[in-house]
């Protein structure tokens, strides 16, 4: 008989796309990762994985031995998962999420749930890897999980233009106005950017303006919260979904000088198939919507 921990480090490998990622997940050694696999090659007759330079990609051998294996393995650990104690008599979901998201938008609607949740922060890949391995329960991520994961889209978070409050923005600066003169005015400003590539600024700048966006970097920080705060300290304008900005708009910290017509950010829930009828996972997918 094929030990089942076998299977179990093959779907860690097949999920992670590579042995020493598997391995670190696992909690087990890389040597000992490698030998369980060509284990279980060597008893079925025919290799799982092709060793590519930068990782494992599953044949079509390996393909079909997961699509047998991976559900009643996630099965086999929920059962375990239901047995384990609880605290307080109530379960822990592991959730990952990014901390902007997290702080200004799931926080308030987490908080009426009544249930008990242990964090993650990280980015939509490493919390991906977590939910996939078994590390977290359900992830909230832009990212539309693969093939290993199922999915529940959440509410979407439209994009705002913010300014300091201070910033006197000119009557005709809007998006009645001829949208080369927007463009200009707008590249004039500084701007306060989460990353250097700033894909929903320069989208905009293209699409709406059919302008170049070539305004000054005042300050890249990857940081939802930082952002806004730098807009609020007068350190330029920037484009935030409006999640991150709703408390500072509301308090007058910062305006909105115009709506942008751009679509939104949509955010969803990535958990396992074998966690899809929790009714945790039900709570937290209709709460966040």
């Amino acid at each position: 008989m094929v030990p089942i921990e076998w299977y179990r480090n093959f779907v860690a490998v097949y999920r992670a796309g590579s042995v020493s990622r598997a391995a670190r997940e696992r909690g087990i050694s890389q040597p000992a990762m490698s030998q369980s696999l060509a284990a279980l090659e060597t008893t079925l007759g025919a290799p799982l994985f092709e060793r590519m330079s930068r990782g494992m990609r599953p044949t079509a051998r390996g393909e079909a031995l997961y699509a047998q294996v991976f559900d009643p393995l996630d099965r086999l650990e929920g059962v375990t998962r239901s047995f384990l104690p609880r605290a307080g008599g109530r379960t822990t979901f592991r959730l990952g999420a990014s901390p902007e998201w997290l702080h200004e938008f799931a926080l308030p609607r987490l908080a009426p749930l009544g249930l008990a949740f242990a964090v993650t922060l990280g980015t939509d890949r490493e919390l991906l890897t977590a939910v996939e391995s078994g590390d977290l329960d359900a992830a909230a991520v832009q990212a539309v999980p693969g093939r290993a994961l199922q999915h529940r889209p959440l509410a979407e978070q439209r994009f705002v233009l913010i300014a300091p409050a201070s910033l006197e923005i000119p009557a005709n600066l809007d998006l009645l106005g001829p949208t080369g003169d927007v463009a200009s005015r707008l590249n004039a400003l500084s701007w306060v950017s989460y990353s250097e590539e700033r894909p929903t600024t320069r989208r905009f700048f293209a699409q709406h303006l059919g302008a170049r966006f070539a305004a000054d970097p005042r300050l890249v920080v990857p940081d939802l919260r930082s952002v806004v705060r730098a807009v609020e300290l007068g350190m330029g304008v920037g484009i935030v979904p409006h999640f991150a900005a709703a408390r500072s708009l509301a308090d007058g910290r910062v305006h909105e000088p115009f709506p942008l017509d751009l679509p939104g950010a949509r955010w969803n829930l990535a958990y396992r198939a074998v966690d899809a009828d929790r009714d945790e996972m039900r709570a937290l997918a209709s709460a966040l919507r």
